[in-house]
């Protein structure tokens, strides 16, 4: 890798030659251990937070406030019908638990935004799981009964989100995950991202997701990047990680051919001159 005068660390307080050999100890392991530390990272950032809420809190109901208001926006925390006990998962596991009920339901998925630029590129905490599913009209009673009670879903938004080819959140009322699901349209570059989609196994036990590829990730994120106006620090973060780790492994062709059709070419310059790609 030839570093350029142009080259951005991930973060201000790294230095380029410590982020290299980051850098270096991720592209050793293979996707599985990736997705493995991802889920162990963020299972132990949500068990940090519920123990400190169990050890300076007096009772039950203000420990699960607490725990939520850590890991949920708090519009979203009066959906909720927590119990008395909140479950500790990470990322991972509970992805797994949601795209086992939409395969049961035979509905495809793939995972896309900061988890699959986890596994791609740089690995950070994450607040919210994004999916997008192709979802038919014919299956939104079986997806609702599917996911009740345990996760709080609207049948209304459910609808909305389908016939505006928009998205709905589900919520995990036992872990407080959120997960958001964005409904497939017809879009060229959303369809060819979907059957583009890659199936990584992320545990010791065989288990595996499918993620949006590495470029789509890319591609993806520089869309959100843009309509942001370009004050996304975390997008353009995610972006940078991806090249930085996948390097010589990236389609290029396949990103150059996209940006150009999305109006994304001066983007994916400058994201290429600051990872040194």
């Amino acid at each position: 890798m030839i570093i350029t005068t142009t080259y951005k660390t991930q973060s201000e307080d790294t230095d380029i030659i410590s982020e290299m050999v980051l850098f270096a100890l991720w592209r050793s392991w293979d996707k599985t251990k990736k997705a493995i530390h991802l889920n162990h990272n963020t299972h132990n950032a949500r068990s940090t937070a519920w123990h400190i809420a169990k050890t300076y809190l007096p009772n039950k109901s203000q420990q699960i406030n607490y725990f939520l208001r850590k890991v949920l926006n708090l519009k979203y925390i009066n959906k909720l019908s927590v119990g008395e006990k909140i479950t500790m998962t990470g990322v991972i596991e509970e992805t797994l638990i949601v795209a086992k009920i939409l395969e049961s339901l035979g509905i495809s998925y793939h995972v896309g935004g900061s988890v699959a630029s986890g596994i791609w590129g740089e690995m950070r905490y994450t607040q919210d799981i994004d999916l997008v599913v192709d979802i038919q009209e014919s299956q939104i009673q079986l997806l609702v009964n599917a996911f009740s009670p345990r996760f709080y879903i609207s049948e209304i938004a459910v609808r909305e989100a389908i016939a505006l080819r928009r998205s709905f959140n589900l919520i995990d009322n036992e872990t407080g995950w959120k997960i958001d699901i964005f409904i497939l349209d017809d879009d060229p570059f959303q369809l060819s991202r979907f059957h583009r989609k890659k199936e990584i196994s992320v545990n010791d036990m065989g288990e595996s997701l499918n993620f949006s590829s590495a470029e789509d990730t890319i591609l993806q994120k520089l869309i959100w990047y843009r309509q942001t106006q370009k004050q996304s620090t975390q997008q353009w973060r995610d972006i940078l990680g991806i090249f930085k780790l996948q390097q010589s492994e990236l389609d290029f062709t396949y990103l150059q051919v996209w940006a150009k059709k999305l109006k994304l070419s001066t983007e994916l310059e400058l994201a290429l001159q600051e990872s040194s790609y």
